[in-house]
């Protein structure tokens, strides 16, 4: 046998040894079973109108409607009840309410919102309420941002107030000039940058760009490599809420990971943090040993990006608590978003996430985005750096 056919037949069986990834809960059994149950479960809560007894309850049934897309006479009888009934519940109960009523019922309650809206005095169920406001009718935004001092004094002080101004007022938009001098400003920081490209309408999948720590973009077939990602929520609310799309900004990526979640499954998990999530020193690997602040969050980006408001995004979602926004893969159905115009992909929490698909009869891994990106890091030696959410 000759040396060349014995590494051919050698990488053979290495390739034959790898371990097939398979999920049991991708397979069409536990799909019909999921939904099943799930189904069974809301309806006997929206049985009956939500009270004290059952929050909990009726939180996790928002939670199951809004993953499934599962609307119904039932739940809306529930919803107008706990709006009308607002000020009786529990803080995590009105906030599930109006995340559930945005998500799934975007013209059918501005009534009852725009009432809400004067009453309550929590800050980030007034830019949830406001919010959905505005995206029934834009020429409400003014008459908002002038209520939100009204209301709140110190608003400034407010990270989400903050953030709900900046995405409220005309910022302009990225241009070619500028990512190319962000690309410029990195190539020189000896670290490892993820470029990620996302759009104001996050129904349009955006993609990833990666500069190595030599400074040199990674390339396949003699063009830049891209991996196609989502950066939208199931709930599609605004970046710097909880469970909101992804925030644009500069996250650090922190390595590599596995996750028990069964909705993201057994591909290898890509950490990144947001500001406020880690230390300062841990974010810039070592580069900035100060307290966060506004003016250490700009020393990652080059001069002419600085007024950039939109940037901040990260900034203030993570100050406001947003936190394990991610890198994953997906074992969620797509079934359940066929009518969407971003199948097959299928969205998160905020999560940057990737296309996989699964066999449905053994629940082997046919697909996967995830594991190729994984792969392209680890055979370039990079598992950390810093990760550029920017939206065009």
């Amino acid at each position: 046998m000759s040396k060349l056919s014995l590494i051919l037949l050698t990488a053979i069986l290495i390739c034959s040894c790898q371990p097939k990834v398979v999920d049991s809960f991708t397979t069409k059994a536990e799909r019909v079973r999921f939904v099943t149950e799930k189904t069974h479960f809301i309806d006997s809560v929206f049985s009956e109108l939500p009270n004290p007894k059952n929050e909990k309850e009726c939180q996790s049934a928002f939670w199951a409607s809004e993953l499934m897309m599962i609307k119904s006479l039932t739940a809306q009888e529930s919803i107008k009840f706990g709006l009308k009934h607002f000020s009786t519940f529990s803080d995590s109960f009105k906030r599930s309410l109006l995340q559930h009523v945005f998500t799934l019922y975007p013209k059918g309650f501005v009534h009852e919102i725009d009432s809400l809206i004067l009453q309550d005095p929590d800050e980030k169920r007034f830019v949830m309420m406001a919010n959905y406001l505005i995206r029934q009718d834009e020429t409400r935004v003014e008459m908002l941002l002038k209520l939100m001092p009204e209301k709140f004094e110190n608003w400034e002080e407010n990270p989400i107030l903050r953030a709900f101004m900046i995405d409220h007022t005309k910022n302009g938009s990225m241009t070619k000039v500028n990512i190319d001098e962000l690309i410029k400003f990195r190539r020189n920081s000896k670290e490892a940058s993820f470029f990620v490209f996302v759009y104001k309408n996050r129904d349009i999948p955006g993609e990833l760009m990666i500069q190595s720590a030599k400074g040199k973009m990674l390339h396949e077939n003699g063009d830049t490599l891209r991996f196609k990602l989502l950066a939208r929520s199931i709930t599609n609310l605004a970046e710097y809420i909880t469970n909101g799309n992804t925030p644009q900004g500069v996250y650090s990526v922190q390595g590599f990971s596995s996750s028990d979640n069964i909705f993201i499954g057994k591909s290898p998990t890509i950490v990144t943090t947001l500001p406020f999530e880690i230390l300062l020193s841990e974010f810039s690997h070592g580069k900035l040993k100060n307290d966060w602040s506004l003016e250490q969050y700009n020393k990652f980006y080059p001069e002419s990006w600085r007024n950039h408001l939109p940037k901040n995004m990260a900034f203030y979602a993570g100050k406001a608590g947003r936190s394990e926004i991610i890198i994953h893969g997906t074992t969620i159905d797509t079934e359940f978003y066929k009518s969407q115009s971003y199948y097959p992909f299928t969205p998160s929490l905020g999560c940057l996430c990737l296309l996989e698909r699964w066999n449905n009869k053994d629940g082997s891994l046919m697909e996967s985005e995830q594991l190729r990106l994984v792969k392209t890091l680890k055979s370039n030696n990079i598992r950390n750096g810093l990760m550029y959410v920017i939206e065009k």
